[in-house]
Parts: structure tokens; sequence; C-alpha cells
């Protein structure tokens, strides 16, 4: 595993986001990640490591597509994912409207039936 400290963009609700300096490895447009939980635990000294559980996040958006239970999992999502055209979207209103919407959600959801993710 190749997680590297980094600051990234994440949605933190419907129309929040916050930068977050946490492990990550960027599979472009999408990013693999530790949680924002984990982290602001493991900061404030509540917890002394990471769990194995990791997120794959559109880079974009800040949007969590799939959290995981291992690295491998996640790679294999977001591996999966990386050359689908539709995640070169900057915004959540131009993937919604995207001709291959519908197509890419179902592929998601396969993957992570696939690949044992958490959501």
């Amino acid at each position: 595993m190749s997680l590297k400290i980094q600051t990234i963009l994440l949605a933190t609700g419907e129309f929040n986001k916050q930068l977050v300096t946490t492990p990550c490895e960027f599979l472009y447009p999408l990013v693999i990640h530790r949680t924002i939980d984990e982290t602001r635990a493991k900061e404030s000294g509540e917890r002394s490591r990471f769990s194995k559980k990791v997120a794959v996040s559109h880079l974009l958006t800040g949007g969590q597509l799939a959290l995981c239970r291992s690295y491998e999992n996640a790679y294999a999502i977001a591996e999966a994912l990386q050359e689908e055209e539709i995640f070169l979207m900057p915004s959540i209103d131009l993937l919604m409207t995207h001709p291959d919407w519908d197509r890419v959600a179902a592929k998601v959801r396969e993957l992570k039936r696939d690949h044992f993710a958490i959501t």
C-alpha cells in the first residue's frame, strides 16, 4: 500500500466540503484515502493508528463512492472506474446529467458488491 499524506477536498455533507490532510493515493480522477473520522481521531489522540478501512472518492467533487474494508478492495474499485469519462465532470450536477450516469451507477453498485464494500 502506498498511501502518502496529502491534502484533499472531501464532501462532508450534501453542500459542505472540507480540506482534509490524510493518507491517500491518487488514481485520477479518483482518490483512495483514510476516512475523515479516523483521520480526526488520530489527530486528536483518540486512536493511535488507522484501521484497514479506506474510502474511494471522486477527486473533483469530493463525493465518496465506496467505503472499503481493505486497500486492495478500494484499489480494485478505483482502477475499474478510473477510465470512465463521466468522472471527468467537475460537479455533481454535471455527473448526474451525464448520459452514462445510469450505466456507471450500476457499475459502481456491482463493484461495491463484488469487492465487499461497507457502503
